[in-house]
């Protein structure tokens, strides 16, 4: 009897080895309760933008804008009946004189800009960080455009208002269009060559390679001055190359250059190759710079001066 138990110990631990070692495996559970998880995809909108560092979270309803150049471009591209205060310096185009004087940049009227409360201010010169604090807390984000003082930072601020009114998907595109019929007198070359040429403004000082002056003459010459910095270049080095036409602040006449020792003995002032020029266009640059251009090709050619327009 015990031999016979023996056996059937045996043989049924012969049956659970067979059974391991051909694989049986347990079914897996089923968890019947459990969730599947899916991804929305969030459609992208236009704000926020970063203009120079300051994010812009919707379309402004409202602005203060505290330099007259951009106060002009804001009109030129559609956006002029949000403007509801300007600084005291801006007075073009006629419009804008129905916004409520704030100031200046330099020293703007705090309470009169919050008693507006709107929803953005934009200036081109850096204001008080005191008052932009107190802006701040008032809900007001304050925007800097600086002036320009080359080509590219002149289309950047048509980009800038483009995306401050129409965000990311348009605004670099409405931007580019509305600067699109400056770009293109500006690459006339051929309509008008000046060949070299000085910008003598205020003070009697030269304009440098640097300047926005600069940057806008040169597309029609060679200014003489470029390797100066700002309006610090030395006059005298004129008298060894001279410039074929002098470009004068409308500011000042010809007895200005004939009673400063060094422009005086310039053969262009001698011989009246003088063209004037109103500094507004370069002081507060927008579309009305394409009014520039076209007052210059008529000047030079009365001016009748050998140089062959290309």
């Amino acid at each position: 009897m015990r031999k016979f138990k023996k056996l059937i110990t045996i043989f049924l631990s012969c049956i659970m080895l067979f059974t391991a070692l051909t694989g049986c495996e347990k079914e897996p559970e089923e968890h019947p309760d459990e969730t599947e998880t899916t991804v929305t995809e969030t459609e992208p909108t236009p704000y926020p933008v970063s203009i120079n560092h300051t994010e812009i979270k919707a379309k402004p309803e409202k602005v203060v804008c505290l330099s007259p150049a951009v106060a002009e471009i804001i009109f030129e591209m559609g956006f002029g009946e949000t403007i509801i205060g300007r600084s005291g310096y801006c007075d073009y185009p006629e419009e804008v004189l129905n916004a409520e004087d704030v100031g200046s940049a330099a020293n703007p009227d705090i309470n009169a800009i919050t008693d507006l409360m709107p929803d953005m201010v934009i200036t081109s010169t850096p204001i008080a960080s005191k008052d932009i604090f107190t802006m701040e807390k008032a809900g007001i984000t304050t925007v800097l455009i600086p002036a320009p003082t080359t080509l590219k930072g002149f289309s950047s601020i048509y980009i800038a208002i483009g995306l401050i009114y129409e965000g990311l998907f348009t605004g670099t595109e409405k931007g580019e269009e509305a600067y699109s019929g400056i770009s293109k007198l500006l690459g006339n070359a051929e309509a008008l060559n000046i060949g070299k040429f000085i910008y003598v403004t205020e003070n009697v000082a030269v304009a440098g390679g640097n300047t926005f002056e600069s940057a806008v003459l040169s597309c029609f010459g060679t200014n003489l001055a470029k390797e100066g910095s700002g309006y610090t270049y030395d006059k005298a080095l004129l008298l060894e190359d001279q410039p074929d036409v002098i470009l004068l602040n409308s500011k000042y006449t010809r007895d200005t250059l004939m009673n400063d020792e060094i422009l005086s003995q310039l053969d262009a002032a001698v011989n009246y190759r003088i063209i004037y020029i109103d500094n507004i266009f370069f002081e507060r640059p927008s579309s009305r710079i394409k009014e520039f251009i076209n007052t210059l090709l008529e000047d030079y050619k009365r001016l009748g001066a050998d140089i062959a327009l290309e």
